[in-house]
């Protein structure tokens, strides 16, 4: 009976003796799915902010082609080796392809990515779009939500980008 306690105390205790890993599972958040955008706010916010400041019109004609299927789209290809990831993205702004390369790590959600694609047409939300992408300087989320943050040049203030996996 004795033998009998001293194993149930040592086998009640394993889980104890077991390690935490606290890094993200970076391979199932980007690889195998298409994310979207769905907005780019301040920081902190969850409203789209007015890259557009005040043009009404400019701002409508942006967040009708945001709505559009196939839009505002990127894909990531990767291999993890431990906890960072690299590899290649590709996707599409409104009518124009995106190609480039991306790393994260997952310990520290560090994101990086070197993206290019024709965005001339104008359209404010496609620039910052692009701009958010080659500034980035973390991501977080899971395999619902993807944010990723970053901070332009020219701005005091961090962006985030919510993303939604397409169905």
């Amino acid at each position: 009976m004795k033998n009998l306690y001293r194993l149930l105390g040592i086998l009640l205790l394993l889980p104890l003796f077991s390690g935490c890993n606290d890094s993200d599972d970076t391979t199932a958040i980007f690889t195998g799915k298409t994310w979207k955008l769905n907005l780019i706010a301040v920081d902190g916010g969850h409203t789209m902010y007015d890259f557009w400041e005040g043009n009404t019109e400019a701002q409508e004609k942006s967040l009708e082609l945001l709505s559009k299927s196939g839009t505002y789209t990127l894909t990531f290809e990767g291999l993890a080796d431990g906890d960072n990831i690299q590899g290649k993205v590709s996707g599409t702004v409104i009518t124009s392809n995106l190609q480039g390369t991306w790393n994260a790590n997952g310990k520290n959600n560090s994101f990086r990515a070197t993206v290019t694609g024709n965005v001339d047409n104008g359209d404010k939300l496609a620039k910052n779009f692009l701009d958010g992408l080659n500034n980035a300087i973390k991501y977080e989320g899971d395999t619902n939500n993807l944010y990723i943050l970053y901070k332009p040049q020219s701005a005091q203030r961090t962006f985030r980008m919510f993303f939604k996996p397409v169905k």
